[in-house]
């Protein structure tokens, strides 16, 4: 269940940003371009987090694989 919560609050932040690059919410014509920096930070951001939760979710998985077949072994 907390694997399904992370997935959807990094890809929430990942559609956030989508939202600001799109302009979907209407800002003063001088914040326009800040609202499109911010997007793809947001965007940047989003992406980096789950690869980042993939990798030490699948190392967490191969450490736990790989004590379980010592512990088997004796």
């Amino acid at each position: 269940m907390l694997h399904i919560i992370n997935y959807i609050v990094k890809i929430s932040i990942i559609i956030i940003g989508i939202v600001f690059i799109i302009g979907v919410i209407p800002a003063a014509k001088e914040d326009a371009v800040l609202f499109r920096v911010m997007g793809g930070v947001f965007v940047l951001f989003g992406v980096y987090r789950i690869v980042l939760y993939r990798m030490k979710y699948k190392e967490y998985n191969f450490k736990n694989n790989e004590n379980k077949n010592e512990n088997d072994e004796k």
